[in-house]
């Protein structure tokens, strides 16, 4: 036996090559594919916490342990936060936002109804730092439903804080991905949007001078 036919082997070889480079190719796709999942799973993880926010800054406005003036601030930021229709982020990443479903409209209606969503969640972070500062935490935790009121606005606000931040973390390695070579090239991440981070103020802790005071 002479050994294989040289070019037969150069064709086998060349074969082996190529089914190497798309089974590569293959899970470079899946990987682009599984990480815009986890950002969406992210997102959906991120808007129950903005809700759980809300509802808690509504609920301690209703104790009637707050001024009237800070009660009515504070109704009027969380409600708008509960009502806003706008996604959380409008890159067309989620099949419902392309469908139409909670989609953000092409010219926006003036009016609160047509703010953007980052804009809405930061106002309201901005009203609880206002309505309640230092001060006002420090009488609410005078009394037992002021304490528990108190404490689930403030639990609700720092898990918005790991979840965006857990949100982001998956966008930024999405964006990596999808901005190297490769993934652009050969376009591995099909038709799917860009996925964009959701960038808020979202610190709704009293400042230490509030603290102090």
């Amino acid at each position: 036996m002479n050994g294989l036919d040289p070019i037969l082997l150069a064709v086998i070889v060349a074969l082996v090559l190529l089914l190497l480079l798309g089974w590569r190719l293959y899970a470079i796709a899946v990987r682009v594919d599984r990480l815009h999942r986890q950002v969406l799973g992210a997102r959906a993880t991120l808007e129950k916490h903005l809700a759980y926010r809300a509802q808690a800054a509504v609920d301690l406005a209703s104790t009637g342990l707050l001024d009237a003036a800070s009660a009515m601030l504070l109704q009027r930021a969380a409600h708008e936060a509960l009502d806003c229709e706008t996604p959380i982020v409008p890159d067309g990443l989620d099949p419902l936002d392309t469908a139409g479903r909670r989609a953000a409209p092409a010219e926006p209606p003036q009016g609160s109804a047509g703010r953007s969503r980052a804009g809405v969640e930061s106002d309201l972070s901005r009203v609880i730092r206002t309505a309640v500062d230092g001060e006002a935490r420090a009488e609410l935790r005078a009394t037992e439903m002021g304490v528990d009121a108190v404490g689930r606005l403030e639990r609700a606000s720092a898990r918005v804080v790991l979840a965006r931040r857990f949100h982001n973390t998956h966008v930024a390695e999405a964006r990596r991905l999808r901005s190297t070579p490769v993934v652009r090239l050969l376009r591995l991440a099909g038709h799917a949007p860009m996925p964009s981070a959701f960038d808020i103020d979202d610190d709704a802790e009293p400042s230490p001078d509030q603290e102090a005071a």
